[in-house]
């Protein structure tokens, strides 16, 4: 099956990052070699999955830092070892859950451009020596000259020690700890809803002494400036339309201080509730960049 790697809006290629290796299919489970696989096979152009070190030396695809959730272990992922790894299940399936080990050696041997995002999930500040030791895991992935690698996390601090020691590496940027929409599925950073009525807990929204409009751009600009070197900057969906309604545009705002850095908003799912309307309004605010996991029906909205 040829799989979407973009849609048309205006004129332009918005990307389509499968996020999670998935592909909207159903064929595999999430972070699975099996949806690597199908990715490969089906040329998507973008893709993303979670990693959370391990013992030993490696890293876990997975994105929760609990096994119980996603597969047939229990305990925190950090304490498991490849060993004990290996003999884990996904939930729903009878693949073992994968290393980026393993997924290195199925991508060492691509030879299509592609785009890897890695979404590095650890957010405790690590020191020198293992942000050494997760520069040296991706080697291989960063050796291949088809493969554009850029590393994520919502920890800026972990990307900012990355790149002092390897400043060649491509980093993108996510506001969702210091700005965002209120977000009532799971408490997270920031902690409190501001006068403003946003995830924020920067002291300029402790009191209303500024137009809305005034305060976002205000915050979105400062926050340009917390990851120098960025290549891509994250926004979660519904900060985009939130702002929107309050009158800013934010990927405008970005623009103006980034210039032609890449702007990916996630995570827009086909099957979400007002998924086409939502659709409609990120690619008319300028994003470059869509991330899901149901590319398949996404583009299909678009073709509708």
């Amino acid at each position: 099956m040829t799989l979407p790697g973009a849609i048309s809006s205006g004129g332009q290629r918005v990307l389509l990052k499968y996020h999670r290796l998935l592909s909207g299919t159903g064929a595999s489970p999430p972070n699975s070699l099996s949806a690597l696989r199908e990715l490969l096979q089906g040329g998507a152009e973008v893709i993303e999955f979670d990693v959370h070190a391990i013992e030993g030396g490696d890293y876990l695809l997975i994105h929760d830092d609990t096994l119980e959730r996603e597969t047939t272990g229990t305990g925190a992922v950090r304490h498991i070892t490849r060993a004990a790894a290996k003999t884990i299940r996904l939930r729903g399936s009878e693949e073992s859950i994968a290393l980026l080990s393993d997924l290195s050696q199925v991508l060492a041997g691509h030879r299509r451009p592609l785009k890897v995002q890695i979404d590095l999930k650890d957010e405790i500040p690590f020191p020198k020596e293992e942000a050494g030791r997760f520069l040296r895991a991706i080697e291989p992935l960063r050796a291949n000259p088809q493969l554009n690698v850029v590393v994520g996390c919502l920890g800026d601090w972990n990307l900012r020690t990355l790149r002092r020691l390897d400043s060649t590496l491509s980093v993108g940027l996510d506001f969702a700890l210091y700005l965002d929409a209120p977000a009532p599925e799971f408490p997270r950073l920031p902690l409190r809803v501001n006068v403003y009525g946003y995830l924020d807990d920067h002291p300029l929204g402790y009191m209303q002494v500024m137009p809305v409009r005034a305060y976002l751009e205000d915050r979105i600009e400062s926050l340009c400036r917390l990851l120098p070197g960025a290549v891509e900057i994250y926004l979660r969906v519904e900060l985009i339309l939130r702002a929107i309604a309050d009158g800013i545009n934010p990927v405008e705002i970005i623009r103006r201080q980034l210039g032609s850095v890449l702007i990916d908003t996630w995570t827009l799912d086909a099957d979400a509730s007002g998924a086409a309307e939502t659709l409609q309004a990120v690619l008319h605010a300028g994003v470059d960049q869509i991330t899901t996991d149901t590319a398949v029906q996404l583009a299909a909205l678009v073709e509708g």
